[in-house]
């Protein structure tokens, strides 16, 4: 469902900011669940704006400013070159800048997330965690400070290299945790044989961040998220991690998958993972039936909690930002 603004007689400037002020107070309108419970019912979600393709051309990951109100930040996927945009809220006022220094043969930008720095600061960290194949040596996260103004370049904060603690993974999913821990979320599949397989969930927690060198840091091993138990009647393509965000408290967090969204009511800084067979609907987790969007990969939390925003990397057609808000 979409809402439209009513063509008036006005500048484009000014039409641009009644638009933004509708929406932001669309987003006012929404619920945000209290501690420790699911929202227990999310509207049908709004066309909010539409990213440009012809820049942004496979937007892979999604993040919003709390500390800048109304912007959002952007990847694309692999081929995209070191670079990250920025667009305000209805995804007008495209940015392009460049990530100094960085070059890597095999980067597959994939999602990227906001969350505390070591100098108490908010950084962008950006995953370049793609690996199709699974034979990545390391993967890795660039860690941008959050600016009000950026140039054409900025320079990394950090730069930091990760091993899973298995084998090498493919990965579309980061997420930052209120405490400065950062999660990554992977994708396991066998599309030749359309399966879909548990997702598996690694830590880097806030003090081997901040400590981390040139060399590889290695990740901890949180527990697997099974996907394909928990939506057994969705083809292995909604059984498929897409993206993945924490809320702004903490308390939850929500999955993407190429068909719909899985919201979970669990702090992972606090608790383990329970077992998939253990999981009860609509107290542990919840399914949201959302309008599903051509390669859907990229998901975020709106400030609060009180709703979220995804989008699409297909650029063959209009490339909209859907807002889904939690009514109560």
């Amino acid at each position: 469902m979409s809402f439209e603004i009513p063509t008036l007689n006005l500048s484009k400037s000014i039409k641009h900011i009644i638009c933004l002020s509708v929406i932001l107070s669309a987003l006012l309108c929404t619920v945000e669940p209290g501690y420790g419970e699911l929202c227990s019912k999310w509207d049908k979600g709004k066309n909010t704006g539409q990213l440009d393709s012809s820049v942004i051309k496979e937007a892979s990951g999604i993040a919003v400013s709390t500390k800048y109100p109304g912007r959002l930040y952007h990847v694309n996927d692999s081929g995209g070159g070191p670079y990250f945009y920025t667009t305000d809220i209805t995804g007008n006022q495209t940015k392009k800048i460049k990530i100094e220094g960085y070059k890597n043969r095999r980067s597959d930008f994939e999602d990227l997330s906001l969350g505390r720095c070591s100098s108490n600061n908010t950084c962008l960290f950006i995953a370049d965690i793609g690996d199709n194949r699974e034979k990545r040596e390391y993967v890795e996260l660039i860690v941008i400070e959050e600016l009000e103004n950026y140039g054409s370049s900025v320079a990394p904060a950090a730069r930091i290299k990760l091993v899973y603690p298995d084998r090498a993974h493919n990965a579309e999913g980061i997420a930052v945790h209120p405490n400065g821990d950062i999660y990554i979320l992977t994708k396991e599949e066998d599309l030749d044989k359309m399966e879909a397989y548990p997702s598996k969930l690694y830590r880097l927690d806030y003090r081997k961040r901040k400590s981390a060198g040139k060399e590889p840091v290695l990740l901890e091993y949180v527990g697997d998220i099974d996907l394909p138990a928990l939506v057994p009647e969705a083809s292995a393509y909604g059984q498929l991690s897409t993206s993945f965000d924490i809320s702004p408290d903490g308390k939850r967090f929500i999955i993407l998958t190429y068909e719909d969204a899985l919201e979970f009511n669990l702090d992972l800084s606090e608790s383990k993972i329970i077992d998939t067979k253990d999981m009860k609907a609509g107290v542990d987790y919840s399914i949201i039936n959302i309008n599903s969007l051509p390669q859907q990969e990229s998901v975020s939390y709106l400030p609060g909690g009180s709703g979220f925003i995804y989008n699409t990397e297909y650029k063959f057609f209009s490339v909209p930002l859907i807002t889904v808000g939690c009514l109560k």
